[in-house]
């Protein structure tokens, strides 16, 4: 049977010290993402739509100024992957130095769900150094600076925004939908106004030397946004 995905990680939170998983999905019809392998982040003891209601999330999502406006619906994919996690439906790659074998070909979106914050160093380092391309935001920049090799920052304000710069990290700044300006060195997602499939674009990997992304807020809670 061919394989769904791949537990990638069992263990404490960087964000709390929680018990969390990392889970990786290898198919996506993701419309925006396009077919990219996905990395979920949840609390292993929690469905993701009850830890929310619980508080028990921000293990997860840390200190995220927007979870309440999350365009993540917790109750279809989230918990489909967790409940499939449960069910056993994952195997584990237990060894670094598997990772390679199973990751070379793929390009991955961290944080299908959950801020890859919440994930040790070890661990985004054997991701990131044996795939073929990855992608991925973190709201806890603030926090850990050390993650502009790695990610995007999440800001929602130019205020934010020459924060996180100042940090080294390029940008991800979400605008309302009345709009926004776009800054000097900044462009518009491709996937808004080129119909650009993430897997075909590939800019939101923060180790790259490239331009920093705005985009207009989406989703079922963009409203929240104004």
């Amino acid at each position: 049977m061919k394989e769904k995905g791949y537990v990638l990680y069992k263990g404490p939170s960087r964000i709390d010290g929680e018990t969390i998983v990392a889970i990786l999905t290898l198919q996506s019809t993701n419309i925006k993402t396009g077919n990219m392998a996905q990395l979920w982040i949840m609390r292993e003891d929690t469905p993701p739509h009850i830890a929310k209601k619980q508080g028990k999330d921000i293990s997860v999502c840390g200190e995220c100024p927007i979870k309440d406006n999350c365009y993540v619906v917790l109750f279809q994919g989230p918990l489909s992957v967790y409940n499939a996690y449960k069910r056993g439906t994952y195997n584990s790659i237990d060894f670094v130095y598997e990772y390679k074998r199973y990751l070379k070909d793929l390009s991955i979106r961290f944080g299908a769900y959950g801020d890859p914050a919440a994930l040790p160093i070890w661990l985004i380092n054997a991701i990131t150094q044996n795939c073929k391309d990855f992608t991925g935001y973190t709201h806890s920049w603030k926090r850990f600076p050390g993650l502009s090799k790695y990610f995007m920052a999440s800001v929602e304000s130019i205020a934010l925004k020459d924060k996180a710069k100042k940090l080294g990290f390029r940008t991800f700044r979400v605008i309302p939908k009345s709009g926004g300006d776009l800054l000097n060195k900044e462009i518009i997602c491709p996937a808004e106004n080129k119909g650009k499939q993430c897997l075909d674009c590939l800019l939101c990997n923060g180790a790259k030397q490239a331009v920093d992304i705005t985009i207009t807020a989406h989703g079922a809670r963009a409203g929240g946004f104004e």
